[in-house]
C-alpha cells in the first residue's frame, strides 16, 4: 500500500465493529490511475452510486472522493487506487439500525507488474468448481463480500493458468473470477448478463457503449465455449487479455478481440477526471 486515508484522514486502521469487517456490509471500486489521472472516473462513480443505493447506503460526494483519489495517488503517474464505503460501526446482529454513518476508506497502491506481454499473446484459463449463487438483489454490484472469488482462486496454484471461469449455480457462464468475459462470434460480441449474479464491470461497460451495434447480453451455455471464435477477458485496472486456451478448448488471438485492443490503446478510454 503506498497512501491511506479513512474518512479523509492519513490512517490504516478502522474499528472492529465496522459492519464492513463483521458482514461485508459495503460496496467498493478499484480504479486505475494513469497518467495520473483516473481512467473511466464517471463510469466508477455511477457504479459506485448504484450500489450505495441498493444496499441503502449514503452516497458519498463525487467531489469528495475526486479529491481523496487525488491525494493518496499524488507522485504516483501510474498506480491503482481502492475506494470502499462500509455502513460504519454497529452493534451486534444483521439489522443496520436507524441511522447510516458511512465509513470511506481510499488507498493507493503499486502499478501491478507489466501485463503488455500476455495482453499480446494470450493467457491460459481454467473453469472454476465453484458456483456462483443466484441472488438477483445484489446482481452487478460491487458489493464487499467477495468469498466466492477468494475460493475459486485457491483451487489452483499452476502459474501458467491466470484466470479461472465462473459458472452459475445452473452452469450458465457468467464471468471470470476478477473479470468480465467475451465471446467472439463471426463479428458479433457475446457477455453474459448480469441480472441473477456476477459483477457488471466498468471494461464490460464500456465495451458494450462502444460496440453496441454489435455486443448481445444473453445467457451463454457452457457448450458455447468451444463454438466460439474468439474469446478475452476485461478489467477497468489490467486491460484486455485475449484467452488461448479454457482447459482443453483452445483459441486463436482473432481479429475482434485485436479490434477491441485497439480501441483501448488508442486513447479512447483516456484518463478523465470529470465528475
Amino acid at each position: 500500500m503506498l497512501e491511506c486515508l479513512v474518512d479523509g484522514e492519513i490512517s490504516d486502521r478502522i474499528l472492529a465493529a465496522d459492519r464492513g469487517l463483521q458482514y461485508g456490509d459495503g460496496v467498493f471500486e478499484t480504479l486505475a490511475i494513469l497518467g495520473g489521472l483516473p481512467r473511466f472516473w464517471q463510469a466508477h462513480m455511477d457504479r459506485l452510486a448504484a450500489g450505495c443505493e441498493q444496499l441503502g447506503l449514503p452516497v458519498t460526494p463525487q467531489a469528495v472522493l475526486l479529491r481523496e483519489v487525488q491525494t493518496v495517488s499524488a507522485g504516483h503517474r501510474n498506480c491503482v487506487v481502492k475506494i470502499i464505503i462500509t455502513r460504519g460501526v454497529s452493534g451486534r446482529g444483521y439489522a443496520p439500525g436507524a441511522s447510516v454513518k458511512t465509513n470511506r476508506i481510499v488507498c493507493s497502491y503499486a502499478w501491478p507488474v507489466d501485463p503488455g506481454k500476455l495482453i499480446e499473446t494470450g493467457i491460459r484459463t481454467r473453469i472454476c468448481k465453484l458456483r456462483l449463487g443466484l441472488q438477483p438483489a445484489l446482481a452487478g454490484l460491487k458489493h464487499l463480500n467477495r468469498l466466492e472469488q477468494v475460493l475459486a482462486r485457491a483451487e489452483w496454484t499452476d502459474k501458467t493458468i491466470h484466470e479461472g471461469i465462473l459458472l452459475d449455480a445452473e452452469d450458465h457462464v457468467i464471468s471470470a473470477i476478477a473479470s468480465n468475459i467475451f465471446l467472439v462470434c463471426g463479428d458479433s460480441l457475446l457477455t453474459p448478463r448480469m441480472d441473477r449474479c456476477g459483477v457488471r464491470g466498468v471494461m464490460r461497460a464500456n465495451i458494450l457503449k462502444v460496440f453496441k451495434s454489435r455486443c448481445q447480453q444473453r445467457r451463454i451455455m457452457l457448450d458455447m465455449l468451444p463454438e466460439a471464435d474468439e474469446v478475452f477477458v476485461c478489467n477497468s485496472v489490467r486491460g484486455i487479455f485475449p484467452v488461448t486456451r479454457i482447459d482443453h478448448w483452445e483459441y486463436s488471438i482473432g481479429p475482434v478481440t485485436r479490434e477491441v485492443q485497439q480501441w483501448l490503446s488508442n486513447g479512447i478510454s483516456s484518463p478523465s477526471s470529470k465528475g
